[in-house]
This record gives C-alpha cells, sequence and structure tokens, in this order.
C-alpha cells in the first residue's frame, strides 16, 4: 500500500463525492487469517469533510465525512505469488472488471422487460496488474458468512437466485450476438488452474491433498463395514494418473450451456444484507477464479462446498429447480427470438440435471482442498500478511506451495459424507 496517497484516493473517488475532501486514511487487514489465500486484502478507512452550499447560497458549511474502501493487492512475497498463482488469477480479476462485466452492464441495460436488473457485482474504482480496489460493501450493510458454518438454505436459495441471473447474461448474450461475445471471450477471463501446463506443477500438491483426503475418510470409516466400497471409489477417483485430467476435461466448456462462471461459489464470496431479520440484498466478489464452463460447476460448488449433506437430502432437488426455473425467467425476459434454443424450459431443465450430474466429480475435486479451507482453525491457514523476510523456505521438493490441512471431527465428517454421498448416487 506504499503507493496509495491522498491525492490519488482524491482523484479516484471525485465522481461518487465530488463535495468531499479527504483529509487522512489508514489501512488494515480486511479478512481474518483463513479467510483469504491469493491476495493480500486491506480496508482503507477514509476521514475528511463534506462541503455542503447554503440553502439561501451563502458560503459553504462543512461536516465530517467517513468512508471506507476495499483494497486487493498481490502478496508481497514472490514465493506465495508462485505458489498460488495470484499474478495469474489478478489478471482474470481485472479482465472481468475492466472488460466482462461492463459488456454484460451493457447489453443487460437493452432489455427494458428486465425486472430488478443484476446488479450485485460491487463497484470497481480501479483494476490493474496488481491490485484490486472496489467499494466496501461492509460500509453498506454487508455481512459474510461464517466460513466454519456454510450457507443457511435461505441464503442458498438467494445466492442460486443472483448466480441465475448472471449466467443467464452470458446465454443471452452468446445467442443475441455470438461473434462479439467469442471476442470477448478472447480477451477476457480464462481457466487458470486446470491446465495442461499446470499437471506437474500441481502434482505434489494434489498428491498431498489426495492423501488427506483419503485419510480422513479411512478413519471416519474406521468401523463402518462397507468402508472398502467407499475408500475404493475415493481412490480411483484420487488417482494421480487421472484426476488432473478429469479436472480438466470437467471445466473444458460445453456448448450450447456454457457461460461464464463466477468460479469460487464459496461461502466468503457471498455478502448479505438484511432487513427486519431477512435478506433484502446479496453481492458476488472475488472473480479471479472466472472461467467459462459449464454453470453446473458453480452449481456442484454451492451444492457440495457450502451445504452439509442433509440440507443436500431435503432441499438440493427443490434448489436445483429453482435455479432452473429463475434462469428460464431471465432469459425469457431478454429474448428477441434469438434464443429460442433455451426457452423450452423442460429441455432446459433436463440439460442443467445432466450437467450437473456430470459435474458433480468436480464438486469432489474441489473439496479435496475447500473443506480443510472451511474447517481450518486460523493459525492452520496461511498468514498471507507475514513479513516477507520470515516467511518459510521452499520444502524439499522445490516448492512453497501445500495445502491447507487439517483434521478436526467437522472436516472429516464433511468429506465423508460427500464420498458417500456421490458413490450412493452412483456419481461416483
Amino acid at each position: 500500500m506504499t503507493s496509495i496517497t491522498l491525492e490519488f484516493l482524491q482523484d479516484l473517488l471525485r465522481e461518487d463525492y465530488p463535495d468531499v475532501i479527504i483529509q487522512e486514511f489508514q489501512g488494515a487487514p480486511g479478512s481474518k487469517r483463513g479467510d483469504n489465500y491469493t491476495s493480500m486484502v486491506y480496508r482503507i478507512t477514509l476521514k475528511g469533510i463534506r462541503k455542503l452550499p447554503e440553502p439561501d447560497g451563502s458560503a459553504e458549511t462543512e461536516e465530517p465525512w467517513e468512508g471506507s474502501l476495499i483494497y486487493k493487492c498481490l502478496p508481497e512475497s514472490i514465493l506465495r505469488r508462485e505458489a498460488f498463482k495470484s499474478d495469474e488469477l489478478f489478471c482474470n480479476e481485472v479482465a472481468f472488471y475492466t472488460k466482462i462485466w461492463p459488456a454484460m452492464e451493457k447489453f443487460q441495460a437493452q432489455w427494458e422487460n428486465v425486472t430488478h436488473p443484476f446488479k450485485s457485482i460491487p463497484k470497481c474504482y480501479l483494476a490493474q496488474n496488481d491490485l484490486v480496489i472496489l467499494k466496501d460493501l461492509k460500509q453498506m450493510g454487508f455481512v459474510m458468512p461464517d466460513r466454519r458454518q456454510g450457507l443457511s438454505t435461505e441464503q442458498c436459495y438467494f445466492a442460486l437466485k443472483k448466480l441465475s441471473h448472471f449466467h443467464a447474461l452470458s446465454l443471452a448474450m452468446k445467442c443475441n450476438d455470438p461473434e462479439a461475445f467469442y471476442e470477448l471471450l478472447e480477451d477476457g477471463v480464462t481457466e487458470v488452474f486446470f491446465l495442461p501446463e499446470n499437471v506437474d506443477y500441481y502434482k505434489t500438491y494434489y498428491v498431498e491433498a489426495t492423501r488427506n483426503a483419503i485419510a480422513l475418510v479411512e478413519e471416519e470409516l474406521k468401523d463402518a463395514e462397507d468402508r472398502d466400497l467407499y475408500l475404493d471409489k475415493l481412490r480411483n477417483f484420487c488417482n494421480l494418473d487421472t484426476f488432473f485430467q478429469t479436472m480438466m476435461e470437467l471445466v473444458a466448456p460445453r456448448e450450447p450451456l456454457a457461460v461464464i462462471c463466477h468460479g469460487d461459489c464459496w461461502t466468503n464470496n457471498f455478502l448479505f444484507r438484511y432487513s427486519d431479520g431477512d435478506i433484502a440484498e446479496m453481492y458476488m466478489v472475488d472473480f479471479q477464479v472466472a472461467r467459462y464452463a459449464s454453470p453446473a460447476l458453480d452449481l456442484a460448488y454451492i451444492m457440495y462446498i457450502c451445504l452439509e449433506r442433509e440440507q443436500r437430502a431435503e432441499h438440493m432437488a427443490s434448489l436445483l429447480e429453482y435455479y432452473g426455473d429463475e434462469l428460464h425467467r431471465r432469459l425469457v425476459e431478454m429474448s428477441d427470438g434469438t434464443i429460442s434454443g433455451y426457452l423450452d424450459k423442460e429441455a432446459l431443465n433436463t440439460m442443467l440435471q445432466d450437467e450437473f450430474k456430470r459435474s458433480s466429480q468436480f464438486g469432489l475435486g474441489i473439496a479435496l482442498d475447500m473443506y480443510h479451507i472451511m474447517t481450518c482453525d486460523s493459525d492452520e491457514a496461511p498468514n498471507l500478511y507475514q513479513p516477507v523476510e520470515s516467511e518459510e523456505p521452499e520444502s524439499h521438493d522445490g516448492t512453497l506451495v501445500k495445502p491447507v490441512v487439517t483434521t478436526n471431527a467437522a472436516c472429516k465428517k464433511k468429506m465423508t459424507d460427500l464420498v458417500k454421498e456421490l458413490v450412493d448416487g452412483g456419481l461416483l
């Protein structure tokens, strides 16, 4: 944050606050340890004065003013940046805020029939290759759910509604002007992790991640008569000769349903504002892993990462149906005859169901990491804010990147529940 000055902040906020003079600012970590892994997040608090003209046209009066911004930047440690692919992730997020989202907003504005346009993306004041500055949603009353609790069923319905409207923009844009849409993709978001060139880079990482997952399930099922049934299926999925290839195939876009996905639909990336105890509004944040792929990847992320097995057993069918209905409704609102291929509601829902079943293994692949990240104690997570000079040396195999590891009861249960659910459902 050494490059931040009062003049810089004044220019940044001039359009939103033309009558404010910023007099001082202060930065502090904007996320707790364990809540963020690929970038450093700071909250910049601002203080100043607002000049108010008197109604009778006499001299202006002044009143105190306070505000805040969210400042995301690359980790100071070069080793950490390389380990977590931070540079590539930042390029993805910058492309989303500077190209993808502006194009989506412009397209959406063309449709007068759209009720309650999708606006659940925070204002971006600046996005470049090493930093992103955003409106602070906390200042607007938004709160982040506890990562250890996941999403409530109510929060999940709300998130799926917003997500369906976000996905609908891709489908409608693609049908309305496919040439322009695919041209946008060429300069926009790309897959960062599951690429052929990363197979060797992540080999050691997934050796540990898969071993940890198997150990958790072994421990949880140690007294179960059918333990080998589930462990054999899990070991087969975790086979390093095929695991990465499976994940690459799952993230590859499949037409006609491919959309611009959020890519990282876990609890910490949904912020909610409440009114009288009910959810009034929700925003999605962090588009570093945005990708062009099946919308079912985002759905699998929410269902298998953010919900407990008991919630899925009771609500998953209705949640998926709700998402499909909302997606169809929004597509109808943006139709002038160019998206007829998606307007058969039954056919659209059938495609979504098929894609979701196929993407279930993607949910398991992500869970190898995310269950540890969601349930770990803060001191088990990497500390991105530690001084560069105190960072850990490279490990014996030449890489710093290591999966988060925890062996708590919650992580064991979540991993075992998911494996059993997928095996029992014929999906693994």
